[in-house]
């Protein structure tokens, strides 16, 4: 319980993260009211809701920031040691940024859904765009569950590289290059790559041919997240801290 308390107070006393937040809130919301406010209604009509849900992709990428962040950020400092110190289970330590990580992305998502939705179906629905409810709610929930598990990726992608630049570096290449992977080795082991995962969660419009379904993209996802989180607590347990 100590070691959350302890997590929860690194994250939230840092400005960065509120400068993450904030930044992906402000830059969502002026997208979603620029696209259902200025484009034309009848191109609106045509448009397929996930186009709007799915919104700039920065989100994904302060989210995946965020989680790495706070990972990462105690050995970029030379805390660490403090921590193990305090608390020689490092596992736990790790457990504990996983948690965190979980609950900030799940504030994350809901705020992004709250913003994005609040705002782009408000507009959509006072210019006579009618949204077909269904997809609105399996797109958003998919898009939820990305920035979540986009989030817990930062932080077992970073409890396993430790590098904070290595780490955030990575996260780009894997979900903003998504798609090349399978311009390369084929669909058929392309479509399980994390970036390729997440447009499939997404319910990323026009891709149903070429990525997996919905629910197997957050199962994938959210196995990476499993294992890299795994893998970091063995490797934080057994390497030397500097």
């Amino acid at each position: 319980m100590n070691a959350l308390k302890s997590e929860w107070l690194k994250l939230v006393s840092v400005r960065t993260t509120w400068a993450l937040l904030v930044a992906m809130i402000l830059i969502e919301g002026l997208t979603a009211g620029l696209v259902t406010g200025l484009s034309d209604v009848d191109d609106l009509r045509t448009r397929d809701v996930a186009t709007l849900a799915n919104g700039t992709k920065l989100a994904i990428v302060f989210m995946f920031t965020l989680g790495a962040l706070l990972s990462t950020n105690e050995f970029r400092h030379g805390t660490a040691n403090s921590t193990f110190v305090v608390t020689p289970k490092r596992e736990r330590v790790i457990a504990a940024k996983l948690v965190v990580g979980l609950v900030v992305g799940i504030a994350g998502a809901l705020l992004y859904i709250a913003v994005n939705a609040g705002l782009g179906l408000s507009i959509l629905s006072s210019r006579g765009v009618d949204v077909d409810a269904d997809t609105a709610v399996d797109t958003y929930l998919g898009v939820g569950i990305g920035l979540v598990l986009g989030c817990l990726f930062g932080v077992a992608l970073g409890a396993l590289l430790r590098n904070q630049i290595l780490t955030v570096v990575t996260g780009m290449v894997l979900f903003l290059l998504a798609g090349t992977a399978a311009l390369f080795i084929g669909n058929d082991v392309g479509q399980y790559f994390p970036g390729e995962s997440l447009l499939a969660l997404n319910g990323t419009p026009g891709a149903d041919d070429v990525l997996l379904s919905q629910t197997e993209g957050g199962l994938v996802l959210g196995a990476y997240c499993v294992v890299l989180g795994a893998l970091g607590m063995v490797l934080t347990r057994q390497r030397e801290i500097s």
